[in-house]
């Protein structure tokens, strides 16, 4: 096999050595010797370190640190047995004053432009009645001819000649849509 070739040889770092001559193989050793080369880097940059220390920025940054240690132990502070065992009548979420919960449906519709919908049919007219009083004849006459055997031959024919009345009757009052149609291909649907 071929060996990976290094085309960058000048940007290697060459790995530290320690600097009491002891190994790497330990893990209390690389800690030691990480403390030793945070040490000597101290060291190395006290000036730089100093005076950044020194900085406005550094002490405009201790100040807030100060201030934000301080609110947050304040905060710690203000829990106060009243904020739990109930404040002052009317200032929480939950405080009623004399409403009932029954009321909900009278607060929560103040707002809405839900208009409740007319169960009234109107109006309905007599060849609709009496069309579908026929069919419900018919469905009971044919219950009855079900039920009891000797009367269904009459009662069957009786029942079958309302039904066609009746299905015939309501169709020809079916009005549609004739009313709405604006053109000869309107189909009557609408949006």
């Amino acid at each position: 096999m071929t060996d990976h070739k290094n085309s960058n040889p000048s940007d290697e770092q060459p790995n530290p050595q320690p600097h009491d001559g002891a190994s790497n193989s330990g893990p209390t050793s690389n800690h030691a010797s990480d403390a030793d080369d945070w040490s000597a880097f101290l060291d190395a940059h006290a000036d730089d370190i100093s005076s950044v220390e020194r900085s406005r920025d550094a002490r405009r940054f201790e100040k807030k640190a100060q201030k934000a240690q301080k609110k947050a132990a304040l905060s710690v502070n203000d829990l106060k047995s009243s904020a739990f065992t109930g404040p002052a009548r009317g200032s929480g979420p939950r405080d009623f004053e004399g409403r009932s919960w029954l009321d909900t449906d009278d607060v929560m519709d103040q707002g809405s432009s839900f208009t409740p919908p007319n169960p009234e049919l109107g109006p309905m007219r007599f060849g609709v009645l009496a069309f579908s009083i026929m069919c419900i004849l018919a469905l009971v006459a044919f219950a009855v001819a079900i039920l009891v055997p000797q009367w269904s031959g009459t009662v069957g024919t009786v029942g079958g000649i309302l039904m066609l009345i009746g299905g015939v009757g309501l169709f020809t009052q079916l009005r549609g849509h004739r009313q709405t149609r604006s053109d000869a291909f309107d189909d009557g649907a609408r949006v």
